[in-house]
């Protein structure tokens, strides 16, 4: 008997269902989920990324706003694929849109300028969700908050499988 290997599971990015005029966005991503799970991510910038990584060229005034989706586990003999590990840091969410916390005292990591604003939760056992939004001003005005809100009010999560085996 020939035994052959299921298919491959593909899981997919976040897409931004509203894309202001000018920005740049990277919501095509994809991975391959397995019993290590699978992570993937999308971003969406107000100005042109540098091709080798933005963070250390955000202009003055930029928005960037990353997501990740991530079902991933410290334990190498966890079998994620029908469910996400469930982590305190990642409590379950219980409503979309995702809403930006008013204040927040983070900054981008290695850019003490640089304003972040973070949200994390867990999507049902699909996966856990990471979504940052830096923006290069210490005290974002109204107008900005509002455009990073609606992009984010935007964002379109999918459905990962939970199949029992993978």
């Amino acid at each position: 008997m020939i035994y052959s290997a299921p298919p491959p599971i593909v899981v997919h990015a976040p897409t931004f269902a509203y894309r202001p005029r000018g920005w740049h966005f990277s919501d095509r991503d994809f991975g391959i989920l397995t019993r290590r799970g699978a992570n993937v991510g999308s971003s969406a910038f107000s100005f042109k990324p540098y091709r080798y990584g933005w963070a250390l060229r955000i202009p003055p005034n930029g928005i960037a706003v990353t997501v990740l989706l991530i079902r991933r586990s410290p334990n190498p003999r966890a079998n994620l694929c029908g469910k996400t590990a469930h982590f305190p840091d990642y409590p379950p969410i219980r409503r979309l849109p995702l809403r930006l916390p008013r204040t927040t005292t983070d900054r981008l990591e290695g850019a003490p300028r640089v304003v972040e604003y973070r949200v994390f939760g867990r999507l049902g056992e699909s996966y856990n969700v990471d979504l940052r939004v830096d923006v290069n001003r210490l005290r974002p005005t109204r107008a900005m908050l509002r455009r990073a809100q609606a992009v984010v009010s935007g964002i379109r999560f999918p459905r990962w499988p939970t199949p029992k085996r993978c």
